[in-house]
């Protein structure tokens, strides 16, 4: 045991030194480990993120078939069908490969096949429905549309769709944990790496030098260093001793090191201490600058998933809003623009549907919401006129930050204040301009707000042309009625004056026969 510890004293330097080797050594196939971990968790990251996409789409297809069939029973427009079409023709190659993905996962496809066999049972329905619009049998296929088949087909897809992203989220959850892990396992090995060798070196330099100079010059370098790698906090520190130095080199590697394990753990609201305007150019190219713009990163990307979900949520909304009150045009209008005011965080909205009166053309208010209370003001605007026919007629949305004099208010219990921002989208639906939305909010919108905004208008603007057709179809069924009722009622009276003009005629020979 003697031995032992007098070797460790006369060669302490170079057990360090072969200790830190080690651990380097070690580090190196850390690292190649964690790289091909990393990497392998990417891929099963991207590839449950392409099966959330790809699943999602299933139900587009449904949508695609169930409007295509409705827009040709209302129209008899062969276009109508193209989309469902195209959507009969990609749904099973589409929702085949999904299967053989999920299936190479160990995945039970039953609920896809499932999905396979009642859309196929759907289509059929559709093929029918389709064949009696041709057989001009419009009351079958009114009584066939009111079954609404897709509906049973589209729960059931959608609890199919819902389960297989929830597994494709859990199994990029994991890989996203085991990611972590990598990256922490990673940093810690490193870090121990650090903290060994700063003691080596410095013992090293003691045991060359035995300077005090030396020592301090070798400190002012690491300073340097310091500043220059990891933090820089531009102004000049004095230290009263070599052990504040080393304290001081200690304390921005902690830093890092918090800054790091804040943003592991999704926190990227986390601030370098001590990282301000003045010394920010200086610190661009060092770990402190490097962090501070991944965490930037990592938050903008964080702020565009929320944007996009939170999109997709309210595009799923509108949809199921336009597909179940589609049929209803009052109905619809105030659904419609009651969700957008709500969804968007405003406190006013109006939806205006262009009208066709004679030959003149305007905007017409169909609903309006104010504080979850409605209020049916009749308004009429000439289009091109102020903001709201000049959007109609430019077709591009509009947003003003400040409002002109008395063009609005918002009002609550409170009192009255103008709104901060104005926002006023076209609704259109294959570049037809149907209607005009605008939505007042006391705080500016943002971009994927306003994109939200002109996608939920093509939902919209499809549904009003459909409810419009259908309106003009009801309209001139009971003209027809009506004039056929008409006729019917001539006919009666004609019939009964030529009657009476026999039985005169009748008369007037028997006199005429008397009379002779």
């Amino acid at each position: 045991m003697k031995k032992i510890i007098k070797y460790l004293k006369d060669n302490i330097v170079t057990v360090l030194v072969s200790a830190v080797s080690t651990l380097l050594v070690i580090n190196i196939a850390f690292m190649y480990q964690n790289k091909e971990t990393i990497e392998r968790n990417n891929i099963v990251k991207v590839n449950a993120e392409d099966m959330i996409k790809d699943v999602g789409m299933l139900t587009n297809f449904l949508k695609d078939v169930d409007l295509g069939v409705r827009a040709y029973g209302i129209t008899k427009n062969q276009d109508m069908l193209g989309p469902a079409k195209t959507s009969e023709h990609y749904f099973f190659t589409h929702i085949k490969d999904i299967e053989e993905r999920l299936a190479g996962e160990g995945y039970d496809i039953s609920g896809l096949e499932d999905v396979s066999n009642l859309f196929r049972g759907y289509l059929d329905f559709s093929h029918k429905m389709v064949e009696q619009v041709d057989l001009d049998s419009m009351n079958t296929f009114k009584s066939m549309m009111a079954e609404d088949r897709g509906l049973a087909v589209w729960k059931r897809m959608m609890d199919v769709v819902l389960q297989v992203m929830d597994y494709e989220k859990e199994k990029s959850k994991g890989a996203e944990e085991s990611y972590n892990a990598a990256v922490r396992n990673n940093l810690y090995l490193e870090l121990f790496i650090i903290v060994l060798a700063l003691p080596t070196l410095a013992f090293i330099v003691i045991k060359i030098k035995r300077d005090n100079q030396g020592r301090q010059k070798l400190l002012a370098e690491l300073e340097a260093n310091n500043r220059k790698y990891i933090f820089n906090p531009g102004a000049e520190v004095q230290f009263n001793n070599q052990q504040a130095m080393i304290e001081h080199s200690i304390l921005n590697l902690q830093q890092a090191s918090e800054f790091i394990e804040h943003i592991s753990d999704g926190d990227y609201e986390a601030e370098w201490k001590g990282l301000n305007e003045e010394n920010k150019v200086v610190n661009e190219t060092n770990l402190a600058g490097r962090l501070t713009r991944m965490r930037d990163q990592l938050k903008h990307m964080k702020h565009e998933e929320e944007a996009r979900l939170w999109s997709n949520e309210g595009l799923t909304r509108i949809s199921e809003i336009v597909r179940n009150n589609q049929n209803d045009f009052t109905v619809l209008s105030n659904e419609v623009i009651r969700f957008l005011t709500k969804y968007m965080g405003a406190q006013q909205g109006g939806l205006f549907v262009l009208k066709n009166d004679a030959n003149d053309k305007y905007l017409e208010l169909a609903a309006c919401h104010a504080y979850d209370r409605k209020k049916f003001v009749e308004r009429k605007i000439p289009l091109g006129v102020g903001l709201l026919g000049q959007t109609f007629l430019e077709g591009e949305t509009t947003m003003l930050t400040k409002l002109p004099q008395g063009y609005t208010y918002i009002t609550s219990g409170m009192g009255e204040a103008t709104p901060g921002c104005l926002l006023i989208v076209p609704m259109k639906y294959n570049d037809i301009t149907e209607a005009v939305v605008e939505i007042a909010g006391l705080d500016v919108f943002d971009k994927h707000q306003i994109a939200f905004m002109e996608k939920a208008g093509e939902f919209v603007a499809s549904a009003l042309q459909g409810a419009r057709t259908t309106e003009e179809m009801k309209h001139l069924l009971e003209t027809s009625q009506r004039q056929a009722a008409d006729m019917r009622a001539t006919e009666e009276e004609l019939r009964q004056n030529v009657e009476e003009l026999m039985a005169t005629r009748e008369a007037l020979e028997r006199k005429l026969s008397e009379a002779a």
